[in-house]
C-alpha cells in the first residue's frame, strides 16, 4: 500500500486559494448528477405506471374464474346449477364430513372502482347487463361474467380495447 505524503504549497499557489478545499459541489456538478438522475427516472418510471392496472386485470380475471368454479363444483355436488350467485353464500356442501361453504364472500371485481365491486345481478340470457360493474350470472346458461360491456381504454395497457364481459 503506498504511503500517502501531504502536499505542501507554494506561496504562490496559497495566494491562488489552492491551500484549501473545496467547501461544495459546483452548479456543473449538480446539474450533472440531476440530469442522470432524471433520465434513470425517465426510463424506469413507464415500467411501473401500468402496474395498478394490470394487477387489478389479473385479479378480477382470477376471482371470476374462482366464482366460475365454485359453480361447476355446486353442479357436481348438488346435481343442478344455482338459481342464483347468492346460493354460493347460503348453501354448503360436505368435504369430509366438515360442512363447507361453497363461497365465504362474494370476490370483487377490480375494473370499475379500485376498492372492488361485489355487486351480483341474476339475469336471463336474453337479459342486457347493467354495465355498472360487479357480476352477472345467467341463471339458464349457468355463466357468470364480468358487468363491465365497454370496451377498456387507454388506461388499461395492454387490454386496451377488451371487453371485459366477454372473458
Amino acid at each position: 500500500m503506498a504511503h500517502m505524503t501531504r502536499r505542501f504549497f507554494t506561496p504562490l499557489e496559497k495566494s491562488a486559494g489552492f491551500n484549501r478545499w473545496p467547501d461544495g459541489f459546483t452548479l456543473l456538478e449538480l446539474l450533472i448528477v440531476i440530469s442522470i438522475i432524471a433520465i434513470l427516472a425517465a426510463t424506469m418510471v413507464p415500467n411501473f405506471v401500468g402496474f395498478d392496472s394490470e394487477a387489478r386485470i389479473s385479479a378480477t380475471v382470477t376471482n371470476l374464474n374462482t366464482l366460475r368454479t365454485r359453480v361447476s363444483l355446486y353442479r357436481a355436488k348438488e346435481g343442478e346449477y344455482p338459481s342464483s350467485l347468492n346460493d354460493l353464500l347460503t348453501k354448503s356442501y360436505d368435504d369430509m364430513g366438515v360442512q363447507q361453504p361453497y363461497l365465504e364472500k362474494i370476490p370483487p371485481e377490480m375494473i370499475s372502482s379500485k376498492s372492488g365491486n361485489s355487486i351480483l345481478e341474476d339475469l336471463n340470457s336474453g337479459d342486457d347487463p347493467p354495465n355498472d360493474g360487479g357480476w352477472v350470472y345467467f341463471k339458464d346458461k349457468a355463466k357468470v361474467i364480468v358487468d363491465i360491456t365497454d370496451p377498456l381504454d387507454g388506461k388499461w395497457g395492454k387490454s386496451k380495447g377488451e371487453v371485459p364481459s366477454e372473458w
